[in-house]
């Protein structure tokens, strides 16, 4: 959030698995959608992936993501059906599949979160940036490493221009249990237990 407080257009955040990713990301969108009016997107691997882990989701202390958005700022009624919510300021917010990304080629998004980065395709940043770059848009990528493949290229590409990137493993968030963590070593392939807890980018550990 101080990040895109001092202007930020690009961000690539790398965190271990069940960290609070989008929970987090989302309420850098809600205030984003606040500072300037626009259409802004949440997407996600999939289209029902979408609605499964971000319209529908439930946190672990039962909060719903969606109740992020207050409801004196909302205009109207969320649409179920897209995915969409409107502010009373004009800006909306709306959640996609990668999947479908040709059904918003020639809208003008403002801002577009690509929600576990590393498992997408790769060419909806493709489609997406052009637009961005036109608009002055904005664009964060969040991922738990999933091998060395775009995910990584994209980090390293942070790290060479300038965008801000933030790699958080388990000892620095310390938001699981240890008595947890060590149960999972026990039973994980350590390979898999490296990149889930401590974003570690192993070569041929795309696939489990």
């Amino acid at each position: 959030m101080q990040a895109f407080d001092k202007g930020c257009k690009r961000a690539v955040v790398v965190w271990h698995r069940s960290s609070g990713k989008d929970k987090t990301i989302l309420q850098i969108a809600i205030k984003e959608m606040l500072k300037n009016v626009g259409t802004y997107y949440y997407i996600f691997l999939t289209y029902s992936q979408g609605r499964k882990i971000l319209w529908d989701g439930i946190d672990k202390s039962g909060m719903k993501f969606l109740a992020h958005f207050p409801k004196e700022l909302i205009s109207g009624q969320p649409n179920e059906t897209e995915m969409r919510i409107e502010l009373i300021n004009g800006s909306a917010f709306q959640i996609i599949g990668v999947d479908k990304i040709d059904n918003i080629v020639g809208t003008n998004p403002r801002g577009c979160v690509f929600s576990e980065y590393s498992l997408q395709n790769s060419k909806g940043w493709d489609f997406i940036r052009p637009i961005l770059a036109e608009n002055g848009g904005w664009a964060i990528f969040n991922f738990t490493p999933r091998g060395v493949n775009h995910g990584w290229k994209i980090l390293q590409q942070a790290k060479s221009e300038g965008w801000f990137w933030q790699i958080l493993t388990v000892e620095d968030t310390q938001a699981i249990d240890i008595d947890v963590l060590e149960a999972e070593k026990r039973t994980m392939p350590q390979s898999l237990y490296e990149q889930e807890y401590y974003c570690k980018f192993i070569e041929g550990a795309g696939q489990f």
